[in-house]
């Protein structure tokens, strides 16, 4: 006789739709959701997974959060922080060019600054901090076509991943493994006080939703098939 296969409990079952939202979007280690109660609100969560040691899963929580402007600029700050680095390679000029162009585009976030930003992160490498930072630029925008081409958005948390990606990657650029561990948590630190910037996390993670909503809507409108002609 064959033994039914075991569905596992789903560990997010219980949460409020908001928060479960947002933890599916950031997708945590599953040692850092066996933390989760969720009866408390986010900002215990996130003082949980910081105090266990979840770095990881607290700096993804934020960038869930964070509009794009200000994920893109606390990934940057790390970015530049790594490339700056005692004991490490110096940074390339390539690096330096691609640090100089995303800050362009933090100061003034059109279209040319942005395509500027991915030409000179694909220069410096897209396996770099600096280099995610680019791409997250990149596809922040309304098109990740060509000007020249009808317009091909990207689908909407697209830059997520590479905002944590970076933060993640520039802790780890520390030469001194022991060094790690305290430099994500000061990026943690500087992240969450843009959050309370924003009002908080409640209000922030609204507004994170709601974004996100009003972008998938516009991408599943212009990804649509046409409508196949009216029969005669």
């Amino acid at each position: 006789m064959t033994t039914p296969p075991v569905i596992a409990a789903d560990p997010l079952a219980a949460c409020p739709p908001l928060m479960r939202w947002l933890l599916e979007r950031i997708a945590p280690e599953d040692d850092a959701l066996t933390l989760l109660d969720p009866r408390q609100p986010i900002e215990a969560l996130y003082a949980n997974w910081i105090a266990k040691g979840q770095l990881s899963a607290a700096l993804r929580l934020i960038a869930g959060v964070l509009p794009t402007r200000e994920s893109v600029w606390w990934a940057w700050v790390s970015a530049r922080y790594a490339s700056q680095l005692a004991g490490a390679a110096a940074p390339s000029a390539a690096v330096h060019a691609a640090l100089s162009a995303i800050e362009q585009w933090i100061v003034r976030p059109d279209d040319d600054a942005r395509r500027a930003a991915w030409d000179a992160g694909n220069a410096a490498g897209l396996d770099t901090p600096v280099g995610m930072v680019a791409a997250a630029v990149f596809l922040s925008g309304t098109t990740v076509a060509p000007p020249t081409v009808p317009p091909v958005p990207p689908p909407p948390g697209a830059a997520l991943p590479l905002i944590s990606g970076a933060i993640l990657l520039s802790a780890a650029a520390n030469s001194k493994p022991e060094q790690i561990a305290p430099t994500m948590s000061a990026f943690a630190a500087q992240g969450l006080e843009i959050v309370k910037r924003l009002g908080g996390w409640g209000a922030a993670l609204q507004l994170a939703y709601d974004t996100h909503q009003r972008l998938a809507q516009d991408y599943a409108r212009a990804t649509a098939p046409p409508s196949a002609p009216a029969a005669r």
